[in-house]
């Protein structure tokens, strides 16, 4: 996974449960995972210890104001994906949002327009594809 110009992207994960752990496993091998977030203590402590390269935090707002990080991955509870991609996006980080990518359509819908308007990726998560 490259940004523009062939560095590795800078990618912060929130959201450490059981899928959350495999993303960050996944994305890991990919690029470069620089944060890590959870509002477990425990999980954020586990995760920390296996990847001590990444930046360890309760507060998705840090993640975010790091201009180093180019993006996101969400997997955290299905009812905060859509604020939670929202915010990512508002931003200016490309998102990879585990799914479904929001419990409504008019969300989902905002999302891919805000995405299209700041000119970033929004991905929602596929089993078995991505």
């Amino acid at each position: 996974m490259e940004a523009l110009g062939g560095e590795p992207l800078t990618i912060g994960v929130t959201g450490l449960g059981p899928w959350g752990a495999n993303l960050l496993r996944n994305f890991n091998e990919l690029g470069h995972v620089a944060w890590i977030c959870d509002e477990s203590e425990e999980r954020l402590a586990t995760s920390a210890a296996r990847y001590p390269a990444a930046r360890p935090t309760t507060s998705l707002a840090e993640v975010l104001a790091d201009d180093a990080v180019d993006a996101v991955v969400i997997a955290t509870p299905v009812p905060t994906h859509a604020a939670l991609a929202r915010e990512a996006l508002a931003a200016g980080k490309h998102v990879f949002v585990e799914k479904p990518m929001s419990l409504s359509a008019d969300d989902a819908e905002g999302l891919v327009a805000l995405a299209e308007e700041r000119g970033l990726v929004l991905m929602p998560g596929h089993l078995l594809l991505y």
